[in-house]
């Protein structure tokens, strides 16, 4: 296994404060789930938000729609990102209740509000396909279903658009209650800090970000 203070010698004093500050501040109390969206554009946004807000896990459900990205809206983002990709949206159910999260799906026919879930335990947030939204055997295996507080005649927003305003009243929730109470483990941020070490000093194709789950 490569050290971590090896490699943490191969790159500036700047690059390894950025780095050690940002894997400190990482998340996974919260995570998003993109059901079966099929426009890169999106796709790669929320990627991308994502990473700017810390949350560290993005679940990608390729069930109908194949995952592709656009490298131009990721920015490279992805490298800082752990991304698991599903051929069945059930396995990916499963696999994020097993792990302890309550699943809480974007719906436009519920009344309940993002403001109204209790935050306090780990939480998946699903965000469906562009046109059908989440497939109803999501929405029959979820713990919650939300939307978010709008006041305008249109009734949804653009997912990726959607998905910045949900990040936002998650990182005032952690704000508010401490971030550092959603923090990773020790342990965890050691071995994410060597995988973007690696990614950095190697390459992102040597130590893929992204781990496909094919059950």
């Amino acid at each position: 296994m490569t050290n971590l203070n090896e490699l943490l010698s191969q790159v500036t004093e700047r690059r390894q404060n950025l780095l050690q500050k940002t894997v400190s501040t990482r998340t996974r109390h919260f995570c998003m789930v993109l059901e079966d969206l099929f426009d890169p554009h999106n796709i790669s946004a929320v990627i991308r938000t994502a990473e700017v807000f810390g949350l560290q896990d993005v679940h990608i459900i390729e069930e109908d729609n194949a995952y592709k990205v656009n490298k131009s809206i990721l920015k490279g983002s992805f490298k800082w990102m752990s991304l698991f990709l599903y051929k069945k949206r059930m396995a990916c159910m499963a696999n994020l209740k097993a792990k302890g999260y309550k699943i809480a799906v974007a719906s436009t026919n519920t009344e309940n509000s993002v403001l109204d879930l209790n935050l306090d335990q780990p939480t998946a947030f699903y965000l469906g396909s562009e046109f059908h939204g989440n497939h109803p055997d999501t929405l029959a295996a979820a713990d919650y279903e939300f939307k978010l507080p709008q006041y305008g005649i249109t009734e949804s927003m653009n997912v990726s658009v959607a998905a910045g305003v949900l990040m936002t009243y998650l990182d005032v929730f952690m704000q508010k209650k401490g971030r550092e109470q959603y923090s990773l483990s020790k342990e965890e941020q050691n071995a994410l800090l060597i995988d973007w070490l690696d990614r950095h000093v190697n390459g992102a194709e040597n130590n893929s970000p992204i781990q496909r789950i094919d059950d």
